[in-house]
């Protein structure tokens, strides 16, 4: 499995002869990236698959969906995020909620359960092709997203590793050490943490390499291919 950190929660991932994107945003609300692009996704040429967790600006945007219906890819996401797409024009849709599954080519994805409270409709997602890799999203550490993942052994997990904190509602995510937690519990073999480059909520390399966790720990260096 190849991956690439495009930024914040945009991921590249090439498994089982599917090139996917995770939450994929660019050109909207750039001024809150606190991290330079490390792809300009306008050049891509090939994709066959979006993943969304849900409808936020810095996880779906608008230039993510043209790019989606120029390139005829796959898009699979939350409710709203598919809605969205729709009006917009795309036809290759796939809405999940927890529990639902969706066959791609040689990939299955299922829709887990993921916490966000500005997003009830939030996912997580399972992706089961070569590997098992698990995409938390933008989710709080619940039980309900615990839950959704027994009895999956995980090769890599993407984890969201910071958050907001909110007057009245506390973060909107996880931080490093709910992330640590949820780690000890889901026993992943790789974790690669995402989520840490937007301003309020940034993490430098050497903070993100000095992360104690009971599992292999891969930090990406952005621009860069690793095979994970």
């Amino acid at each position: 499995m190849d991956v690439s950190l495009i930024g914040q929660s945009t991921l590249l991932i090439n498994m089982s002869g599917v090139l996917m994107m995770t939450d994929p945003w660019w050109g909207q609300w750039e001024n809150i990236r606190a991290v330079p692009m490390a792809l300009d996704p306008e050049k891509i040429e090939r994709l066959d698959l979006m993943l969304v967790s849900h409808n936020h600006i810095d996880h779906w945007s608008n230039p993510a969906i043209a790019l989606a219906g120029k390139l005829g890819c796959q898009v699979v996401g939350s409710k709203k995020a598919i809605e969205r797409a729709r009006k917009k024009g795309l036809a290759k849709l796939a809405a999940l909620a927890p529990g639902d599954k969706f066959t791609f080519r040689e990939v299955t994805i299922l829709a887990v359960p993921a916490v966000h409270p500005f997003a009830p409709d939030a996912i997580g997602f399972v992706v089961s092709g070569e590997k098992t890799f698990y995409f938390s999203g933008d989710s709080r550490y619940r039980l309900s997203v615990k839950e959704g993942l027994k009895g999956i052994s995980i090769d890599v997990a993407f984890l969201q590793v910071a958050a907001s904190n909110y007057p009245f509602v506390g973060r909107d995510g996880m931080d490093l050490a709910e992330a640590a937690l949820f780690v000890q519990e889901i026993k992943p073999g790789v974790v690669v943490p995402m989520h840490y480059q937007v301003k309020g909520k940034v993490l430098d390399l050497d903070t993100l390499r000095a992360w104690q966790i009971p599992a292999k720990l891969v930090v990406l260096e952005p621009g860069t291919t690793s095979v994970i």
